[in-house]
């Protein structure tokens, strides 16, 4: 801003050049000071109106929550002047507002401001919030103002490929490089080898591969590009979209020669040559070959093992598994696991390893020496380890348990043998033999990270959430807090935030599990008037640890949102640092990696627990206003009793606690929120989406803001989440839509058969209005005819036996889940035997999970 300086020349307008000096300088309160003076001087300098707000949004006063009042105040009476304009830009980009932000900077260039680094600052509101269109005006309009820095003349080019205008990215590009060409330092190669790369994608990118080549191989000559593996790997691709396969197969060759591991060269390899569509001895003879070439390289042994049958698989297998066994290779297992896939190599690969443990063991016990010929302890023990993760695969539990104690027998001291067990344990659903398995192994190295983290994450595995807060402890900085947890959430640790929010999840469904009991036990009491003093303060521990329990569940799920709010906004300065640093490919990808954000499977996870508790408090508020409220009785405590319930609430407050500023540790204000928020047969407009229940409380803001940002067609979770929050709102329209995604994504889904069920209560619900059920059935029509046919014949039993039919084969958890949900809002025999089928197949952990949604 301080380019401003020039506009002013009166003297209210030279006091406000020094208070604008004083805030660039993080001087507010003495900047606003003198701007008080010139507003009650000149109540209409709107420019001081607006840089007060400003100024108080930037502030610690008490006053600073008025800001928006004053930017508000000045862009309605003084909106045409460009200094205001900015000012409010400054303020909603402050507020991570980019709409608005974007709206006030073009506000301002159109209102003739000569600060052309308004530009810049509109250029990144624009594409943080995709905004593609208008970005192409602002960044031509810096470029033509900053015409001398390359930067401005890349950020042009990408803001042409955002467009899909990729000949004009071409043509900005070889602009910019004719005017360089013979002047280019040392630290100018790195962009332009990247400026380069960019323009043969954009002449790639209009279809004209052939031309793309011509200049790909044009720069390969030019020495120019640093990136020899992504010239080479542009140049097989045109070589094969140009239907020249023998060309193309010379240069995947090279791209072995540089990085003969990666597994891709050898397939593309195969599929220049031909051979992925031969016989298997045909294609066998290529990586027997190729393994020449490559002795040391992995691919090339394991790759044949993936289309080889019968005796073939047994040969290779067995070479492939021995030559890793006897040098004792801890990833044997691993490598082999995909192998699993098809069940008629689980045998195979079972007796080579069986083979070579009986043969070491013989050894073992024929001699007590360590050498090679008579035997070598290690090589027993990597045996063990190979069999007991066999037999863990294939869900025999005990004989996995049996192989890896004979492992840990003979060698005590390696950490690999007990994960492996701690994991075994787990499956068994003996959790703490397991989370002291995996902390024995901890011990065993202190200094691993690694193996710290698991101990903590079995600990929470198995709902010791302190043990767990002890252990990460360990390895993070506790200076100013009793443990870790601030440190985590510093540190955007979301493998320690989904698992302990679903530990506290479990916890709560149990605590809430007691309550109902104590509060049925409770009423009973009451009329018979049969309440002492120890009964009292029982119900009233109970209540405060479960409200504590559902609040951290809460908190902890939030604070997973959270920090991927943080990644959102996190790339903000790097639409101007990109382009500074001329990484316009790695932006590109950036950007690609920002849209899809929303859609990673740890955030869908933390989505649809949160939108769970959060519905479960919304479909059963009564329940928890009661939860909520102090006890109706006097508790009637001693001195002693308050001052040690204090100090325990102190402890526990220290011990929960996010950051160091949390004022709502166990997220009180968040339930009572929710527990308050709008009936659901509320009235309300049916045009809008989700838009219209903005105003009906940030409780129902965020969960419909959260439905927004997962709501992608291909993601089952994120249709799940979207359908249940327009349930909620009896928005079955909606509904419809999710379901019919979550169909497209994957018809056989089980998921998809419980939407189907939810939507066919409403359907006959009589509160439905008679244009929504008619809607519905139209809808149905298209995907489930036969599911319609079913339910006009008004047996509810034929219903659920289609559901199965179509939903429900598959015996695994997610079949398991959804069948219990059906269950719980239309009992049937049908689902209930079918349940009972399911659980058969499942290992007792995963029946532990299921337990949880049964209650």
């Amino acid at each position: 801003m301080a380019s401003l300086s020039s506009l002013f020349s009166s003297k209210d307008d030279t006091r406000f050049k020094e208070a604008l000096d004083l805030y660039e300088n993080k001087h507010y309160k003495r900047a606003i000071k003198i701007l008080d003076g010139i507003i009650q001087h000149n109540p209409k300098h709107y420019e001081s109106v607006s840089l007060k707000g400003l100024a108080l949004s930037n502030s610690d006063l008490p006053e600073k929550y008025d800001a928006l009042k004053y930017i508000e105040k000045a862009c309605k009476e003084g909106g045409t002047d460009s200094v205001v304009c900015h000012i409010a830009g400054l303020y909603y980009r402050g507020l991570k507002d980019y709409k608005q932000a974007s709206k006030w900077y073009n506000a301002a260039m159109e209102n003739k401001s000569p600060n052309k680094g308004i530009l810049r600052d509109l250029s990144s509101c624009l594409t943080q919030t995709r905004d593609y269109k208008h970005l192409l005006v602002s960044r031509l309009g810096y470029l033509e103002s900053q015409p001398a820095y390359r930067a401005n003349w890349t950020s042009a080019a990408i803001a042409h490929c955002l467009n899909g205008q990729y000949d004009r990215a071409e043509d900005v590009l070889t602009r910019i490089e004719d005017l360089v060409a013979g002047h280019l330092s040392e630290d100018d190669l790195f962009e332009q080898s990247e400026c380069l790369l960019l323009k043969n994608r954009a002449i790639y990118k209009q279809g004209d591969v052939s031309r793309a080549l011509e200049h790909l191989e044009k720069i390969a000559k030019s020495g120019e590009v640093g990136d020899g593996a992504k010239l080479l790997e542009y140049k097989a691709q045109y070589l094969e979209e140009l239907q020249r396969p023998r060309e193309a197969s010379l240069v995947y060759r090279r791209l072995l020669q540089r990085n003969p591991d990666n597994a891709k060269y050898y397939h593309d390899l195969e599929r220049c040559l031909g051979t992925d569509k031969m016989s298997a001895n045909v294609r066998l003879a290529l990586y027997e070959k190729l393994c020449e070439f490559y002795p040391r390289a992995d691919p090339p042994k394991f790759i044949p093992l993936t289309f080889l049958k019968g005796e073939q698989f047994a040969k290779k297998v067995e070479e492939y598994i021995l030559s890793q066994l006897r040098r004792g290779a801890p990833a044997t297992f691993v490598n082999v696991k995909p192998l699993y896939r098809r069940k008629s190599n689980r045998k195979v690969i079972y007796e080579v390893a069986k083979r070579f443990y009986d043969e070491e063991k013989s050894k073992l016990s024929s001699s007590e020496t360590e050498n090679d010929e008579n035997g070598n302890p290690l090589r027993f023990c990597w045996a063990g380890y190979f069999l007991a993760q066999h037999f863990y695969r294939v869900r025999d539990y005990d004989s996995a348990l049996r192989f890896i104690d004979e492992a840990i027998s003979t060698t005590p001291t390696l950490v690999e043998l007990y994960i492996v067990k701690a994991r075994i344990f787990k499956r068994m659903n003996r959790l703490t033999e397991a989370c002291e398995t995996m902390n024995e192994a901890r011990k065993l190295d202190l200094q691993d990270r690694f193996v710290n983290t698991k101990a903590a994450k079995y600990y929470l595995r198995a709902n010791r959430v302190k043990d767990a807060i002890d252990t990460v402890s360990l390895f993070t900085r506790n200076e100013k807090a009793p443990n870790g947890v601030q440190d985590l959430h510093l540190m955007q640790c979301y493998w320690f935030l989904i698992e302990s929010a679903e530990a506290y999840g479990r916890l709560a469904r149990e605590a809430l599990r007691e309550w109902r009991k104590v509060s049925v036990g409770w009423d009973n009491k009451k009329k018979s008037q049969e309440i002492d003093h120890e009964t009292v303060m029982t119900r009233e521990h109970l209540r405060k640890k479960t409200l504590h329990l559902v609040g951290l569940t809460i908190k902890r799920y939030r604070a997973i949102v959270k920090v991927f709010e943080e990644y959102e906004d996190d790339q903000f300065d790097f639409h101007h640092y990109s382009m500074r640093k001329g990484t316009s490919r790695t932006y590109l990808t950036m950007l690609d990696w920002e849209d899809r954000l929303y859609h990673q499977p740890i955030f869908l996870r933390a989505a649809k627990g949160l939108t769970n508790i959060s519905l479960e408090v919304l479909n059963d508020k009564p329940f928890f206003q009661v939860l909520l409220t102090n006890p109706a009785f006097s508790l009637n405590r001693t001195k002693k009793e308050k001052k040690a319930e204090e100090k325990q609430r102190e402890e526990l407050v220290k011990y929960s606690k996010s950051f160091p500023n949390d004022a709502d540790v166990f997220a009180e204000a968040i339930l009572r929120e929710l527990a308050d928020a709008p009936l659901k047969n509320a009235k309300r407009n049916t045009a809008g989406g989700f838009a219209q229940y903005a105003d009906k409380g940030t409780a129902l803001t965020r969960l419909t803001d959260l439905a927004k940002r997962v709501n992608d067609e291909n993601s089952l979770d994120g249709q799940e989440i979207v359908f249940r929050v327009n349930q909620y709102f009896n928005k079955y329209v909606l509904c419809l839509q999710a379901m019919n995604h979550a169909y497209t994504a994957d018809s056989s889904a089980a998921v998809v058969g419980y939407l189907y069920l939810n939507l066919f209560k409403a359907r006959t619900n009589k509160s439905t209005p008679e244009t929504i059920r008619r809607i519905l059935a139209l809808g149905l029509k298209r995907n489930f005819s036969e599911l319609l046919a079913v339910e006009d014949s008004g047996d509810s039993e034929k219903l659920a036996e289609g559901l199965v039919q179509n939903f429900f084969t598959k015996n695994n958890f997610a079949s398991a889940e959804n069948l219990v949900r059906c269950e719980q809002i239309e009992p049937s025999d049908t689902f209930e035997k079918r349940i009972l089928q399911i659980k058969q197949s499942l290992d007792p952990y995963t029946l532990r999970s299921l337990s949880y949604i049964e209650d």
